[in-house]
């Protein structure tokens, strides 16, 4: 009977079904509870995953002061030195190929590259560092002297920044640092810093004319000319023979044959047309200078005296050298491009000096401090070839 009204006080349902219900609504609760929790985790997880990965990573820290005096700090992140990478691994690959026929190794893993002991890429990364470093302690004392980067430098700064995409790769665009941003604060840095070594150069006080008066024109004097040949040899290095007799009278023959063409040709340059089997080089130049008269390797010395005094457009008959049959065209007998050359490389060489002198004053003034991350995670070689390489 008591059982009875307790069923029924509590709506035909049993204490126990009453216990049972609620600890099934426990348990149901207890496991949302623990995957919740799970969730948070891989969401922490994942985020502190995409923070190690993608938060922006300090190179180097440069610290100065100010124009009143206080101390002020420059951080230079990852981001920034990447095109400057691009531009050295570009430059170094070019080497590449040549190192690996010569040596059987490759740019970056040759040793004493540039007689410091270093491999190809130890040293191709302590220039970009060099280089950005540089550039980080040029801008701080730009910025302190109040130099910026005028509306038309900045419009500059922008087009340069289009045309280095555009000349990259689909896979170099995705590397990190080679967009639209990060190549326009290195590219800005880039103008800042080259603006104020003009002013360090300009107030240098260098007499240009001065210099280029040092310069004798007459050593500068330059002989361009334009020639082809055809080898009287056969075989290569040690074991290379003359020709046959009748070799070489073919290759006479061909020679005058093309003597006679050039006296009517409108271009000296396309007298030997593709798949010509006579053997004759296509055009050649050369630029004998004055100066190397005694120590060119072009022909011979009696040669070289006889042909100088050629005119402009003069083409010679056909000269037995040591190694073949030339013809040869006299394009100008007083070029003034290696003059040109000269004189402008005697200002820049004493401008280089003269900022490397005042660039040394500035930056004893600051401390660099090159971080950790570029120390051990950055490593060159493919770090722009290979998209992976960067991660």
């Amino acid at each position: 009977m008591n059982k009875a009204k307790k069923l029924a006080k509590n709506d035909g349902v049993g204490l126990e079904s009453k216990i049972g219900s609620g600890g099934g609504a426990f348990e149901l609760t207890k496991n949302k509870v623990l995957v919740l929790l799970g969730v948070i985790a891989v969401l922490v997880l994942c985020g502190g995953v995409c923070y190690m990965q993608l938060r922006p990573r300090v190179v180097l820290e440069v610290t100065g002061t100010d124009a009143d005096g206080s101390t002020t700090k420059s951080r230079v992140y990852m981001k920034e030195t990447v095109y400057d990478i691009f531009q050295t691994e570009k430059q170094c690959n070019m080497y590449s190929q040549i190192y690996q026929q010569m040596y059987g190794k490759t740019y970056w893993e040759m040793e004493d590259v540039d007689g410091s002991g270093r491999d190809g890429a130890t040293a191709a990364k302590k220039q970009v560092m060099d280089s950005v470093k540089q550039r980080e302690i040029l801008c701080m004392e730009a910025k302190k002297l109040n130099y910026s980067l005028s509306d038309e430098e900045k419009a500059t700064v922008k087009e340069n920044v289009k045309q280095a995409i555009d000349s990259l790769s689909d896979e170099q665009k995705k590397i990190d640092g080679m967009d639209e941003k990060s190549l326009t604060t290195a590219f800005e840095k880039n103008a800042l810093a080259e603006k104020y070594r003009q002013v360090i150069i300009s107030e240098s006080g260098i007499d240009e004319e001065a210099l280029k008066a040092t310069v004798v024109k007459e050593d500068y004097r330059q002989y361009t000319m334009q020639y082809y040949m055809v080898s009287n040899k056969e075989g290569t290095g040690d074991e290379q023979t003359d020709v046959t007799p009748e070799k070489k009278q073919e290759n006479l023959t061909n020679m005058q044959a093309l003597k006679e063409k050039a006296a009517t040709a409108e271009d000296f340059t396309k007298l030997v047309e593709d798949g010509d089997t006579t053997g004759i080089s296509t055009y050649k130049e050369e630029d004998l200078l004055q100066k190397d008269m005694e120590s060119s390797s072009f022909l011979t010395k009696k040669l070289r005296k006889k042909l100088i005094k050629m005119q402009n457009g003069e083409i010679s008959d056909v000269i037995e050298g040591e190694d073949g049959y030339y013809l040869v065209k006299m394009v100008n007998n007083d070029d003034p491009a290696a003059y040109d050359e000269q004189c402008t490389k005697v200002v820049e060489d004493e401008e280089s000096e003269k900022f490397k002198e005042r660039y040394s004053q500035i930056a004893a003034g600051y401390t660099a401090e090159i971080q950790s991350y570029w120390k051990g995670r950055v490593h060159l070689g493919n770090y722009t070839t290979v998209a992976e390489a960067n991660d």
